[in-house]
């Protein structure tokens, strides 16, 4: 049997940044804990990525490293069901390539804990966005939360169709879950995370549910014009309403009065909390000269 705990996915495309930064961000992963997880990447870019000795120094030092280039480009969830595919942990963490945490938090920490103390089905960590502009001599920063109270996302976990609507959980980096055999739906696209997380919490026999505390957010670089969220960017309201539809039919999905008017409250707390997180962070930039 596996003594693999967690299992972090991180599909990538053409974004070199953004894989230094999560790797940076796993470097700080006590050693005696390294052998509790793996680590897979999975790189749909044009050209190889990672360093031969980033990727050397990983091998060295974590129990279990792995990373694919694909020699022909799978597209984003095709990307992410081949890691569920191969993966070996009892806990599986999507990591998107554009999501870190902050070094100190020690956030694999927090999850291998969370996996032997409480033994969920499911950890939700909260996410914030994160925005950087330049004008001139300035970088302008926006740090945005998309949070709202521990009973609000309850409910949604207890009745997961209400996702559909107001996705109050964020990306699929917030999702840890258990090892089970469900897989993203290939034929969609925006809705897809939705979709997914309907069917997994759906397939809990026990819906234990350990929902992370705000210190532990991961921060979503907004940055990224590589992201799926970019690319659909003229698509989105269309595939929307399009794929909306199709979830509805395939489950028989239909809402109650009082389900719409909780939905529209959840909405409103969601975008009320998101508002009142907002901070900002203006630099100067200094120029070094020779």
């Amino acid at each position: 049997m596996s003594s693999i705990q967690l299992s972090i996915l991180i599909p990538t495309f053409n974004y070199k940044s953004g894989i230094n930064k999560i790797l940076n961000c796993l470097k700080s992963t006590k050693t005696n804990l390294r052998d509790k997880i793996e680590i897979i990447i999975s790189d749909d870019s044009d050209n190889k990525i990672l360093d031969s000795d980033i990727e050397n120094c990983f091998l060295k030092s974590f129990g279990s490293f792995k990373y694919i280039h694909n020699k022909k480009s799978m597209g984003g969830v095709s990307n992410w069901n081949k890691l569920i595919s191969i993966a070996k942990g009892k806990y599986y963490w999507l990591l998107h390539h554009d999501e870190y945490w902050e070094d100190d938090k020690k956030i694999i920490n927090f999850i291998l804990k969370t996996i032997d103390n409480q033994k969920p089905n499911l950890i939700i960590i909260p996410i914030k966005k994160n925005k950087k502009f330049q004008f001139k001599n300035y970088t302008f920063e926006l740090n945005q939360k998309h949070n709202c109270p521990k009973k609000i996302l309850k409910r949604f976990v207890d009745n997961p169709k209400l996702l559909l609507e107001v996705n109050t959980f964020g990306p699929p980096s917030v999702f840890i879950y258990k090892k089970c055999k469900t897989k993203y739906d290939i034929n969609l696209c925006y809705l897809v995370d939705v979709d997914f997380y309907i069917r997994i919490l759906e397939s809990f026999s026990s819906k234990k549910v350990f929902i992370a505390k705000s210190y532990y957010n991961l921060i979503s670089s907004q940055n990224n014009n590589k992201s799926i969220t970019k690319s659909l960017e003229n698509k989105i309201s269309h595939l929307k309403n399009l794929e909306r539809r199709i979830i509805l039919n395939k489950y028989n999905y239909k809402f109650k009065l009082s389900e719409k008017i909780f939905l529209l409250y959840s909405f409103m707390i969601l975008k009320f909390y998101s508002l009142i997180t907002i901070r900002f962070n203006l630099k100067k930039i200094i120029y070094k000269h020779d």
